[in-house]
């Protein structure tokens, strides 16, 4: 039970993290084709000549870092935890 917890905390901690990231990406615009995300790009703005773009390796990237972040995260919360627990 305790692990299935902290997965999920991790997966959360991760979509929270993936969606924060992308608050400090490029500015969007409406007709300049601007790349989003941050720090690759995963979605490429179309103009009104042509149409947007899922960049899946961005998303991908992305996703991994949020993931890898929050399960570091994680994981030092449940050693320090664990730590001061008194034996």
């Amino acid at each position: 039970m305790r692990s299935l917890f902290r997965c999920a905390v991790v997966i959360g901690l991760s979509f929270v993290l993936f969606f924060v990231m992308q608050l400090f990406g490029r500015s969007h615009c409406f007709d300049c084709g601007a790349e989003i995300g941050f720090p690759l790009p995963y979605m490429h703005d179309g103009t009104y000549a042509t149409h947007g773009r899922m960049i899946w390796t961005g998303l991908l990237v992305d996703s991994a870092i949020a993931l890898m972040i929050a399960a570091l995260v994680v994981l030092a919360w449940h050693r320090k935890r664990v730590l001061k627990w008194p034996a």
